[in-house]
This record gives C-alpha cells, structure tokens and sequence, in this order.
C-alpha cells in the first residue's frame, strides 16, 4: 500500500510543536557487509547503525483481521500487560514512515499492530522488539459517533489519541514510561461489519512529553 507522504510528512510537522528532541537510542543493525575486515571499525559501524531516532513514525493501514483463539503471536510478543491469545484481538499491518533502519520499501509492512482486546490496551509487535501502551482518554479530541449504531450502518471515527507505553521489548526498552500520539480515521462498513484503519503513531520515550 503506497504511503500519502504528503500527508504523512504534514501529520508529522504538526505534531512537531509538542515534540522534544532528545538524543538517539540504540537499535537493530541490518547492513553487516560493510563492516569489512577491521574488527575496530565493524564496531563503531554497528554500534552508530543501531541508533534509533529519539521518536519514530508508523503508519497502522488496512483491514483489521481477527486474531483466533491460540493463535495469537509467538510467545506474546514477550509483553506480560496483554494477552494476545485470548481470542479477543484483531490485527493490521503496520508500515513505517520514518525513524526506523533497514526499511527502504514503504510498501512493505514492518510488523503487526493489536487491538479491540477489550482493556483499552493495545499492542505494536516491531523489527526488533514490541510494545504496549494504553489509551490514556482524557486528552482525546474525537468526532461523536451515533449513540446507538442503526444495524449495517457504516460511520468514521476521526480523532487524536494519546497513550502510555506501559511495557516494551528489545530495542525499545527506553521507551518504556513514555507516550504515543495516534492521528485516527478509523472506518466501520456497515455491510460486512469490516474496520478499516488509517492511523499515523508518533512514538518516543519518557524523555519526551507530547
């Protein structure tokens, strides 16, 4: 799916006014053939390839697809906050639109994004490690939906939402206390009972306040 980096790159200035920049965290390295033959040097290239930004960008898109009963990912991604085998998930493809390495082909999805388990909890599993984080709902700004749905009507839920990352995996320890900024249009189609997801996710550590 083709990223709108018109809009992806205006989101993101957006939300640059509440954004702080600090320095770099490590992350995964994907180039190991240019390290050469200089053991001193691999080094260095590997320990500067690992630097994450200090806040990344992803894209969640697509069809929602329900997670079954036991078929939840490996291990649980290694998160303890969820359980993502329960039956009660769905997932959608995430796509990165910057600040991760290794990822040149912004038409291929990097990782898997879990939510409607039903604790306002939901889940990123990334190259490198995973994240949860909850919805911290006072801070939302969000369009009203129908208090009561007529049955096969379809509506859109176009909003901001704010979360806590309450545990993360791998790469991502240090961003464990920190926050995550959602800018959501979220689709219900009435006809097939189908969620459709276009979600832009700011994600930085505990350094950063949004």
């Amino acid at each position: 799916m083709k990223i709108n980096k018109k809009f992806a790159f205006a989101t993101m200035a957006a939300l640059t006014a509440t954004l702080l920049f600090p320095t770099s965290i490590a992350r995964a390295d994907d180039d190991h053939d240019r390290r050469g033959d200089d053991n001193e040097r691999g080094d260095h290239d590997r320990d500067r390839d690992r630097r994450i930004d200090p806040q990344f960008v992803i894209l969640l898109a697509g069809v929602y697809k329900s997670v079954a009963l036991g078929h939840g990912p490996r291990h649980n991604l290694g998160l303890t906050t969820v359980d993502l085998n329960n039956g009660k998930w769905a997932k959608v493809k995430i796509y990165l639109v910057s600040g991760l390495p290794g990822h040149k082909d912004e038409d291929e999805a990097i990782g898997a994004f879990y939510a409607f388990g039903g604790t306002g909890i939901v889940a990123y599993d990334l190259p490198g490690g995973s994240i949860s984080a909850k919805f911290l709902r006072t801070h939302d700004d969000q369009e009203q939906l129908p208090a009561v749905p007529l049955p096969g009507e379809s509506w859109t839920l176009d909003g901001t939402f704010k979360l806590d990352i309450l545990e993360a995996t791998g790469i991502y320890r240090g961003f464990v206390g920190g926050h995550i900024h959602m800018v959501d249009i979220l689709k219900f189609r009435g006809g097939d009972s189908t969620f459709l997801e276009n979600c832009f996710c700011t994600i930085h550590p505990k350094l950063v306040a949004p």
